[in-house]
This record gives structure tokens, C-alpha cells and sequence, in this order.
């Protein structure tokens, strides 16, 4: 046997047909020139992979971290401004009401709190008003006050409602008589141009208004009479 054992060298006819099918050596000789211009096109291919992750995963993180440095969008002080107006509406049209003795004679049960409509009203717009702030006070009290705003919205309207269904109905016949006078006496005052002749309707108003007050423990609230008084005294024309 050769010094190297007999495989440094082969015959080529070693590798006949007859053992594998083909000339020459087997297949997996060839595997280099076969290797080596996949390879040539995998590297590139792999390449351009890894910058592709690289550039979606730095891009995850930059969005990742714009969302934790941008603060979440406040969805509660919109509705706290509309709340805020919603309440100035009503506050006005309260006032309004508690300042002005005709219409307070027009719809006597809205100054009655004995009245339920009138009670749930008063107890509703009363929590609005503790709850509302000068400036935004943050999204938990900011909702806090949107929703006790709507609430004596919504309670407002509905003892309105109540008011001009029940009317005058729970005055006796001669209390109605006695509305009706004292209804009068402010149309009376309010058209004509005489001071005097004004100045003595808003007095005999206010004396029926007494009258019907003690007949029935019923009362124009105090803006009103405050109202009414000043007028008697000539202090104010007519509104």
C-alpha cells in the first residue's frame, strides 16, 4: 500500500458508471461550485433584511416614545365648558324668574319648593353651583360638575313644565281672585305713564300679595317683593 494509505490519489475511472450513474466523482464533490454563488446572492438578501428590522424596530420606538412623552388628550374639558354655559343659561333664566313678580304669579308652583318638581330643582341646582369652579378644576371634578350641570338643566325644564301645568290650581277660588288682582295691578303699573298712578298700582299689588300670602303661607320669593317694594316707593320704573 501506498505511504498515504491509497486515498491521496484517485483514478477517475474509480468513479465509474456502473457505481453512481455518472462520470466522475459523486455529486457532493461538486458542492463548492454550487455553494458559492448562492451564497454570493443570500448575503446581500440577509443584509437587507437586518436593515429593514432595524428600521421598523427604531421606528416602533420612536412612536413608542412620542405616545409616552405626549400627555392624553383631556376628553372632559370640552364638556366642562359646555357645562359651564349650560349652567349660566339656567342660572339666568332662575334669576329671572325669582326677580320678576308677574311671572313669578304666572307660575306660582315654580316658587313653591313644597311643590316636588320645584324641590328637585332647587336640590340639583344648588350641588351645581358648590361644584363649579372659576377655572377647570381636572377631569374628576371637571365630570363631577358636567353631570350635576346637566341635572339642574334637566330639573329646571322639568319644573317649568310642572309649573305651567298646575298653574293656580292650588289656590282656592277667592286666592285666584286675589292672583288674578294683583296680576292686574302690575299690568296696570307697568303701561302707565303717571308715576303716581304707577307708584299706587305696585302698592295695592303688594297689599293682595300680602293678603294671598296670609291666606295660604305661599310667597313671592324675596327678590320679587324686594322688587315689588322698591317699585311702590317709586325707587325703580317699571321693568
Amino acid at each position: 500500500m501506498d505511504p498515504d494509505g491509497g486515498w491521496r490519489y484517485h483514478d477517475p475511472h474509480q468513479w465509474g458508471p456502473g457505481m453512481y450513474g455518472h462520470q466522475g466523482p459523486p455529486p457532493w464533490m461538486d458542492g463548492a461550485d454550487v455553494l458559492l454563488p448562492l451564497l454570493s446572492a443570500l448575503v446581500p438578501l440577509l443584509l437587507l433584511m437586518w436593515v429593514l428590522s432595524r428600521w421598523f424596530l427604531l421606528d416602533a420606538l420612536a412612536a413608542r416614545s412620542g405616545r409616552a412623552l405626549t400627555p392624553p388628550r383631556d376628553i372632559v374639558r370640552p364638556r366642562w365648558d359646555a357645562a359651564v354655559a349650560r349652567y349660566g343659561e339656567t342660572a339666568r333664566a332662575y334669576a329671572a324668574f325669582e326677580c320678576d313678580p308677574a311671572a313669578v304669579l304666572h307660575r306660582p308652583a315654580l316658587a313653591d319648593v313644597k311643590e316636588p318638581a320645584t324641590a328637585r330643582f332647587v336640590d340639583a341646582f344648588a350641588e351645581a353651583t358648590a361644584l363649579i369652579t372659576e377655572n377647570y378644576p381636572g377631569p374628576q371634578a371637571g365630570a363631577r360638575f358636567v353631570a350635576a350641570a346637566e341635572r339642574a338643566d334637566r330639573a329646571w325644564t322639568a319644573a317649568v313644565d310642572a309649573a305651567d301645568r298646575v298653574r293656580a290650581a292650588r289656590f282656592a277660588p277667592g286666592e285666584r281672585a286675589l292672583l288674578e288682582q294683583t296680576l292686574s295691578l302690575l299690568e296696570l303699573a307697568r303701561s302707565t305713564p303717571h308715576e303716581a298712578e304707577r307708584r299706587g298700582a305696585y302698592e295695592r299689588a303688594r297689599r293682595r300679595l300680602a293678603d294671598l300670602e296670609r291666606r295660604t303661607r305661599w310667597a313671592l320669593p324675596r327678590p320679587a317683593g324686594e322688587l315689588l317694594a322698591a317699585q311702590a316707593r317709586g325707587e325703580l320704573a317699571a321693568a
